[in-house]
């Protein structure tokens, strides 16, 4: 499907239709029909999905034909309870954004709204390429902001002597926390050399007018660019947070199952002296001590208290209970 802007108007058409005034073609799930018509309009060659898949940094920004092409991972909730993340390419190309995709991060959405109240971002190529970033940056602190929340949920059920959340539970949601933090640096990792390699561009390439312009694309990317370095310092802590609360969950399990071999292992050691008092008065004899008296049973009761006791007062002394 393809998507046509043209300051704050979008229709869905077909690559022929569109005019100059296009500023911005939103290529979703595109066939190769509707690649290869576009490419003509373009005169350039668009990637494939099995291009954008491709992990290399020269095969995901790169200059071909007086075009950029600048490929990044972005990270979305795509219908899933966790975190899912897949390539988005933006190209520019005579002053026009391209953008081709396989998925559909909130931010595109977003970004279509912001244009219908606001045509002025999507005045141009260069200026919708970074009002379009721009977006999917802050919804990726967004993203982070979710999982931090979700780290401190954990955390509070993890320390806390009252526990309701059952510790194999608080496991399997800390692996979803960090499959999420894992595909958000990922994401962080991607845009960071595109905004570097975005900030080399030359005017011609760019699409900018003069060079009042061409300053401010190169502003707005530097601080794009130290916004993701914050973000990235920021998911790290999140991920480093994440491993820490998995190794306090693991701890805490072994000192449970700890605690319940010791409880076994007290009330056995309890109970050895009197299983051996009541297997000895188990004896089929006719003559042992106390068998015959009147207050022998109440007596070996009475002993037996008092093993238990002694054995009680004794691990109490040196501190197993």
């Amino acid at each position: 499907m393809l998507t046509l802007h043209t300051q704050g108007h979008h229709v869905t058409a077909g690559p022929e239709s569109f005019s100059p005034a296009v500023t911005w073609l939103d290529l979703y799930n595109p066939t190769r029909d509707e690649e290869l018509r576009l490419e003509g309009h373009l005169g350039v060659f668009l990637p494939t999905r099995e291009d954008m898949a491709e992990i290399e940094a020269s095969s995901r920004l790169y200059l071909e034909d007086g075009a950029a092409f600048m490929t990044a991972q972005v990270a979305f909730f795509g219908g899933e309870a966790q975190l899912q993340s897949g390539p988005v390419t933006f190209v520019l190309v005579g002053g026009r954004l391209v953008t081709i995709r396989y998925i559909q991060p909130a931010s595109f959405k977003i970004f279509s709204d912001h244009i219908e109240k606001q045509p002025a971002m999507c005045v141009d190529g260069p200026t919708t390429f970074l009002n379009l970033l721009d977006i999917i940056i802050d919804r990726t602190a967004d993203l982070i902001e979710k999982t931090s929340h979700g780290i401190d949920e954990l955390s509070k059920s993890i320390f806390t002597t009252k526990r309701k959340t059952k510790l194999e539970d608080v496991l399997i949601r800390l692996g979803g926390a960090q499959n999420d933090i894992v595909k958000i640096c990922d994401s962080l990792v991607s845009l960071t050399r595109l905004t570097v390699f975005a900030a080399g561009l030359e005017r011609p390439v760019v699409g900018v007018k003069n060079s009042a312009g061409l300053r401010d694309y190169h502003d707005r990317l530097l601080t794009m660019s130290q916004d993701v370095a914050s973000l990235s310092d920021h998911a790290t802590y999140v991920s480093g947070n994440i491993a820490f609360l998995l190794d306090a969950a693991l701890g805490l399990i072994n000192v449970e199952q700890n605690l319940i071999v010791k409880v076994i292992s007290i009330v056995s050691v309890i109970f050895m002296p009197l299983t051996l008092i009541a297997s000895i008065y188990g004896m089929n004899f006719d003559v042992m001590p106390f068998l015959h008296q009147k207050y022998a049973f109440e007596t070996v009761c009475v002993i037996m208290v008092l093993i238990t006791v002694a054995l009680l007062g004794l691990f109490k002394n040196k501190r197993w209970i």
